[in-house]
């Protein structure tokens, strides 16, 4: 029997998606385009995308068309929070991107976060986290520069957060709490993530103390919601959750 032609469409993009000749974020033909192409009509190349949208491998947006699907990683907050452990979780490599590394006035989040002055000295680290296939998010981490008044030499050595703040004798640090938020991305940040404007971030903000108690970070992530899940992992922490 003869294959329906909505399913020989589908099959060659598949093919080509998992052979990486459409890669991650790579537009999909027009359906206009694949119907010539197919010598089909529109309804039998829109089952066709539909197939591949159920197998998670093509997204689609209104007046914009199809792409291939980005991969999504499970972040994973804890009292240990760490980066690097929850990339390792996924089996996927990472980098990042400095944007920002420089002492900035401690503007009121930061102040109240860290128990400083507004306008005191903090160091702030700013930097794009990628993945296997492209940019996942946006990280803007603070420290007091009286603190740590090293901090910017020794990151420029070491490129690592964790390293740095060891080697300046902060063995171990938790997670004390973690606020979630949600909004639609800005030009510049649309941008840099490669992120439609259309789809929100998902926004953390996290307080780490030392072993002893005291605001050791204040930070701020901006992730692309079509890129990552969360899961809080609530036996974590000391403090259960109440339901309604």
């Amino acid at each position: 029997m003869q294959r329906p032609l909505w399913q020989t469409i589908s099959d060659d993009l598949e093919h080509k998606i998992r052979n990486r000749e459409l890669s991650p974020g790579d537009k999909v033909a027009t359906e206009q385009e694949l119907a010539r192409a197919y010598l089909v009509n529109r309804h039998t190349v829109r089952r066709a995308l539909g197939l591949l949208h159920s197998k998670g491998l093509v997204e689609t947006t209104q007046g914009r068309g199809s792409f291939v699907r980005r991969q999504t990683v499970v972040m994973r907050i804890s009292r240990r929070t760490r980066f690097s452990d929850t990339m390792r979780e996924n089996g996927v490599s990472y980098k990042h991107k400095l944007l920002v590394l420089e002492t900035q006035p401690a503007d009121p989040l930061t102040a109240k976060a860290l128990g400083l002055k507004l306008g005191a000295p903090v160091v702030v680290v700013e930097r794009i986290a990628c993945i296997d296939d492209g940019p996942i998010g946006i990280g803007r981490h603070h420290f007091s520069h009286d603190r740590l008044p090293h901090f910017i030499d020794m990151y420029k050595k070491r490129l690592s957060i964790t390293d740095t703040l060891r080697d300046s004798g902060v063995l171990d640090y938790v997670r004390t709490h973690t606020t979630v938020l949600a909004r639609l991305p800005t030009v510049a940040e649309a941008e840099l993530l490669d992120l439609p404007r259309h789809v929100p971030l998902i926004i953390t903000r996290s307080v780490n103390n030392d072993m002893l108690g005291q605001p050791l970070e204040y930070g701020e992530t901006r992730r692309a919601a079509d890129r990552v899940e969360l899961r809080i992992d609530s036996e974590d922490f000391e403090c259960p959750l109440h339901h309604d």
